[in-house]
């Protein structure tokens, strides 16, 4: 394995502040590159969108609050998709509709890229719009296996152009705020942490955007990853955000229950314990057939339990019976989450890294930390074991 490849995110991590959104410049491969553009003041940064599915229409609608980004073109399979989608462009030209990827990448006035694609896709498409000389912004999970993740971290190191990963969690206020907690009161370290998340509508009778006989690719294990990836991602990555801390080990059952669903191979409820290096544990939970259960993120600390949901982020502290006390602990805190959206922050921010004020962030390096989870949980499940992390490269 490359140097590259080997580099700890825990001292990178442990340099953001307390947001977790400022990162250290000396470190990143980009920042003698992205710094000499021009000013994002006298310049619009000119995207094509690639893939016009149902995640499209968040990130375009999210860009129309976002004047330093102009949509020129969008491209996908289907033709009446790109129409859709070019109707939620509420500024700029009409972009144009292109059916090839190759052909969106050979239009010199193209800066850069979204990747809206089946998860299974964005290891190629990243690499080729980054040999192309484009940024890439690149939804969520970065890809399926972590050995795609390190071809898609060399392809940055070779190219020096910004990848930037759309977990958009670390950019939005509340989750900011969540970190801000932990990190600023005495809540001691994060031993365990207790994650569960649910959704519904993928319960949809049929892809009915897509042409007749065409499979929906989040029925397909092979495609999308199962539940893990395409619900785990978003807190798995804030789970690694607040322990700062590698995974280093994974156990997981995973399969398909509910035969009332669209007939899938898709894992469609997963739980999943994994191991840090610091000693904590994150025990996640989910499934997609659910109709309207709750759950609080919770994290238990030495000193506190802190819990986000419902509107608020909690912490109540307190000494375990027979521990030692260390000083007196405050009264329980109950903080109003703050509104705000991820999505819209993360593409002002990607405009900031074109600009070259700010440097990709997430980036690969994080963003591979959650696909080691997801990775491991999936060969877990499957061999009924114990994963090491550093089996998978």
């Amino acid at each position: 394995m490359s140097d590259e490849r080997k580099i700890s995110r825990r001292g990178f991590i442990g340099a953001t502040s307390l947001a977790g959104v400022g990162m250290m410049l000396s470190n990143n491969p980009l920042a003698a590159t992205v710094s000499g553009m021009e000013s994002v003041a006298s310049k619009k940064f000119k995207m094509a969108i690639i893939g016009c599915g149902n995640r499209s229409k968040t990130i375009i609608s999210a860009l129309n609050d976002v004047p330093e980004i102009e949509i020129i073109a969008l491209c996908d399979i289907v033709p009446h998709k790109m129409e859709q989608r070019a109707q939620l462009i509420k500024s700029g030209d009409k972009p144009k509709f292109i059916k090839e990827l190759k052909e969106v990448l050979q239009m010199e006035q193209l800066d850069a890229v979204a990747v809206v694609t089946p998860n299974e896709t964005h290891k190629d498409i990243v690499i080729e719009s980054l040999e192309a000389g484009k940024h890439v912004f690149c939804e969520k999970p970065m890809a399926l296996t972590v050995a795609d993740c390190n071809e898609m971290i060399g392809a940055v190191g070779r190219t020096r152009k910004a990848l930037q990963i759309g977990t958009q969690r670390r950019h939005a206020p509340s989750y900011k705020k969540l970190i801000e907690i932990i990190r600023t009161r005495p809540v001691g370290q994060i031993l365990q942490s207790s994650l569960f998340d649910y959704r519904g509508d993928w319960r949809v009778p049929e892809a009915d955007e897509y042409p007749v006989g065409t499979p929906y690719w989040r029925l397909d294990q092979a495609k999308s990853g199962g539940v893990a990836y395409e619900m785990g991602n978003h807190i798995i990555d804030v789970n690694n955000w607040v322990f700062d801390s590698e995974p280093i080990a994974v156990c997981s059952l995973q399969g398909v229950n509910n035969f009332s669903l669209r007939k899938r191979d898709s894992s469609d409820h997963a739980g999943v314990l994994v191991e840090y290096a610091n000693g904590s544990m994150m025990n996640y939970g989910g499934n997609v057939y659910n109709y309207g259960a709750k759950a609080l993120d919770t994290f238990f600390g030495m000193n506190s339990t802190v819990q986000m949901g419902e509107g608020n982020i909690t912490v109540k502290y307190g000494y375990p019976p027979g521990f030692p006390k260390s000083g007196e602990l405050p009264e329980a805190e109950t903080v109003q989450i703050p509104k705000g959206e991820g999505v819209v922050e993360e593409l002002k921010y990607f405009a900031k890294v074109m600009d070259g004020k700010e440097q990709p962030y997430p980036d690969g390096y994080i963003a591979r930390q959650t696909v080691q989870i997801m990775e491991a949980s999936l060969i877990s499940a499957l061999e009924r074991r114990v994963v090491d992390v550093k089996e998978l490269g």
